[in-house]
């Protein structure tokens, strides 16, 4: 080791008094280093930063500020000068951009799809024999449970009229009366047609008390007609009005086409 002149007197550095100072040389420079080598938001690259390098008083700090965007009204986020700014949800959103929050940070009804109608017959309605060959009967309507935007029109009763270009909810439900001949034949069929084009169907043996429902979804363009046809080989039945259970056909807009 190295020998020290302490005026006349001349002592010899042990080697743990070495290392200690060693060790302090380099926390000294290396804090001068790290002063002069700052890391800044340019530095930082996407997935270069995990989980388990950030300290735990920062975890807590975001998770703090995290419970505050529980509501559209209330979300947070670092600016640059790190610190938070409050978020608020565009009451005015730009065409096919973010949809407005309400303050539950839900879609408010204004934009939620409005598009639907239910209509259904009051009255039993006959429905002879299906020849084969023949057209398939159509269910008529006479009463109209709720239609946001025309879609049915009491001149054209067998039908409703897609408004919009889309991506429907189509159904209908049919409940056949219990008659003497009600078990007769081999088939009860309801169909569900667009433009003319059965795109659903349930066929099934006749029962004591046969009720049906076809539930389709079906990608729609403005001005395409919807209806209801029924078919069995039975003899001359009814399809049956029992309050709300009466031969109905509904359909919805749930998307974009």
């Amino acid at each position: 080791m190295e020998e020290l002149d302490r005026g006349s007197r001349r002592f010899r550095l042990s080697p743990a008094m070495a290392v200690a100072m060693l060790a302090l040389l380099v926390s000294l420079g290396g804090s001068a280093a790290a002063a002069h080598v700052l890391i800044t938001s340019q530095d930082i690259k996407d997935g270069t930063i995990r989980l388990v390098d950030i300290s735990p008083s920062a975890k807590n700090s975001l998770h703090a500020h995290a419970t505050n965007a529980d509501i559209a009204d209330e979300a947070y986020a670092l600016n640059d000068a790190s610190s938070f700014k409050l978020i608020g949800a565009s009451t005015t959103p730009t065409a096919g951009k973010l949809l407005p929050l309400d303050s539950q940070g839900r879609f408010p009804a204004s934009v939620l799809p409005t598009i639907a109608a239910r209509v259904y017959s009051s009255k039993d309605e006959p429905n002879p024999i299906q020849i084969a060959g023949a057209p398939v009967q159509r269910l008529t309507f006479d009463s109209v449970s709720f239609d946001t935007d025309h879609l049915f029109d009491p001149r054209r009763p067998t039908d409703l009229t897609a408004p919009v270009d889309g991506i429907y909810l189509i159904t209908t439900n049919v409940s056949w009366a219990i008659e003497a001949n009600a078990t007769v034949g081999i088939n009860r069929a309801v169909y569900v047609y667009v433009n003319d084009h059965a795109i659903a169907v349930d066929q099934r043996p006749p029962a004591g008390e046969t009720r049906q429902t076809v539930t389709t979804l079906y990608k729609l363009v403005a001005g395409d007609v919807v209806e209801v046809g029924l078919g069995q080989d039975g003899g001359r039945l009814t399809a049956n009005a029992v309050g709300d259970y009466a031969p109905s056909l509904g359909m919805a807009l749930i998307g974009p086409g």
